[in-house]
Order: structure tokens, then sequence, then C-alpha cells
């Protein structure tokens, strides 16, 4: 009896320590900016992106926080389902800078004048029936263009003397609601200075990182709307077979459905301007979202391309986003 006693407790501590040897790795990997955030599990610090962490089978709370400031970090939070004996890798993207404890303790309050110059701004923003339509992004301190900006709101700047006059060409399908083809990252410059001249209000181009939080829109898959291509989900050489029997053009802004943010062709239809430079050379400056003419491995949120910033093509155009007072 004994025997068997001891024999137990040897089974019970070798499945123990199998356990233990089986448990899974959390493979943290971070963007070439993001190199050094800080890593913490279940509210421990672990080390520094990129990592690999051993965590038991289950659910386990990722932060990844890097400091930008004494005032504001980037962080990004979620909760990561591991299995029995796998290698989980998670690519982290950062959100927005926002602000921390101290940032939020000495953040000054809005004076009077300012609050009635913003109120002024909001007034002549409302009224503005040529300005691209933005969303503000869940979680961030920014918003973007719920379309891509579209040939009649550049040819609204050139009508009223921006833009340097310059009238992008369009022989296929028209203008109107199609998306501006055919500009530059300097084209877009002038649209944007235009813009923000004529509203009172400061718009950008997108950062590749708030570029890649709208479109991705809190999803882990391929592409927003799943893992699978299917059909109707976006506007690309092979993305619809409606498409199959003739020339491969644009769309119409918001002729598919719009990711979980309400963001149309983040996806697709043109090649979206960031304001990233191509592997730290800001000669070429970074590309998004795929486009018509391209397949659709092109159109995942992780893929970049990088062109000069003089460059048009009819394929490429841009989606303006504006930082949130």
């Amino acid at each position: 009896m004994k025997l068997i006693y001891l024999l137990f407790l040897f089974v019970l501590a070798a499945s123990a320590s199998n356990a233990y040897a089986a448990d899974s790795i959390l493979r943290v990997v971070c963007a070439v900016d993001d190199v050094g955030a800080e890593v913490s599990v279940n509210g421990k610090f672990k080390g520094e992106c990129p990592l690999d962490i051993k965590v038991p089978m289950g659910t386990v709370k990722l932060k990844v926080q890097k400091k930008v400031d004494a005032f504001s970090d980037r962080i990004f939070e979620q909760k990561i389902r591991v299995d029995y004996a796998v290698v989980k890798r998670v690519d982290v993207i950062l959100g927005a800078p926002t602000l921390n404890v101290e940032g939020k303790r000495v953040k000054p309050e809005q004076s009077k004048i300012s609050k009635i110059q913003e109120k002024s701004a909001e007034k002549k923003l409302k009224a503005c029936t040529f300005c691209p339509e933005m969303v503000p992004i869940p979680g961030t301190d920014f918003e973007i263009g719920k379309y891509t900006v579209t040939f009649d709101e550049w040819d609204a700047c050139v009508a009223d003397g921006g833009c340097n006059g310059y009238m992008p060409v369009q022989e296929e399908i028209g203008r109107g609601l199609q998306p501006v083809i055919n500009v530059s990252w300097n084209d877009a410059q002038s649209y944007i200075e235009w813009l923000s001249n004529k509203t009172g209000k400061h718009y950008r181009l997108p950062s590749e990182s708030e570029w890649q939080i709208a479109a991705r829109a809190g999803t882990t898959t391929q592409y927003y709307w799943g893992n699978e291509l299917g059909f109707k989900n976006a506007n690309c050489r092979g993305c619809d077979n409606n498409y199959d029997k003739k020339k491969y053009t644009t769309t119409e802004v918001g002729s598919y459905k719009p990711n979980p943010y309400g963001l149309y062709d983040m996806l697709g239809n043109v090649w979206q301007w960031t304001d990233g430079c191509r592997e730290g050379d800001c000669a070429k400056l970074v590309l998004r979202g795929g486009s018509f003419e391209y397949e659709p491995e092109y159109l995942t949120a992780r893929y970049r391309e990088g062109i000069e910033a003089t460059e048009r093509i009819n394929n490429l155009g841009f989606r303006l986003a504006r930082t949130l007072p």
C-alpha cells in the first residue's frame, strides 16, 4: 500500500512538472519605432518589446506602454487568449499619445478667449459644405476622413483659387464622388493648406500609426471584415467578380461596406498618402491600403509601400486627419 502511495506522488509530481514545461509563450512584437516599450502581463512588468514571455494557458491581460514625453504615453492594452503549449504572437500597435497622470494634472484650462475662438471656428466648420466628413477614432485624440478626398472636394479648392490651380486628370469615368487621383504628396499638402486656412482648423495627413489604428478598427483579422477576402468587400484586382470582365478602375467613395469605425475604403480603391517615411528615408513617403489595380495581398492593414513626394499616379489619393482639441 505504501508503495502504491509513493508511486501516486511520483506521477503527480511528474504531471505538475510537465504542465509547467508545457506553458505557452506570448511573443510580443512592436513596430520599429516602438522597440523598447515596456511590457506588462496581468499588471506585472516583464521587460521591453520585442519580448517572449512564458505564460500559462488561459486569458492574460497584456499592456505595452511607451513614454512620449513627461506628460503623455502611447499605450496598447488587450486581453489575450493563450492555448495550451503554443507560441502566441501579438503584433502591437501603440495608440496615439494620451495624457498620463502627470499630464492630466498640469493640463491648463482653456481661457475664455480660446473658448470663444473655438466655438466660432466650430460654427464655421459646421457651415462648411465642401469639407470632408471626419470621424473621431475611439480611445485616441484624432479624427480621420470618413472617405478619401473626392474630386468634388478637390475641385472646390481649385475653384476658390487654392491647390495651385492643379486639376488632376480623370478620363475614365468622370469626377464627382470618385476619389481624387493623380495627386502627389505635395499636392495633398496644398489642399490641406487651403482647407485649414478656409476653416480655421488644422488638417493634415494621418501618421502611419493613426492610419493603421483607423484601418484595423479594433479588429485583429487579416482584413477588417475577416480573414477571408470574400466578395464585394473592397475594390481591388480579384476582390469582386463584378469587375472580372471589364477594365479595373476606381469606384465612388462609399461603394463598399465601412469598417467597424464607420470608415469607407480604408483598404482598396486608391492608395493613401501618410506622413510616414519609408525605412527612415523621408525622400520616400509611405502609402497604405492598396488600390483597384493591386491584388488582395497588398490590401492588408500591415502592408506598406513608399514613393517620392512628387509622384502622381492614377491609383493614388489621400484622406485627411485632424488632432482633436
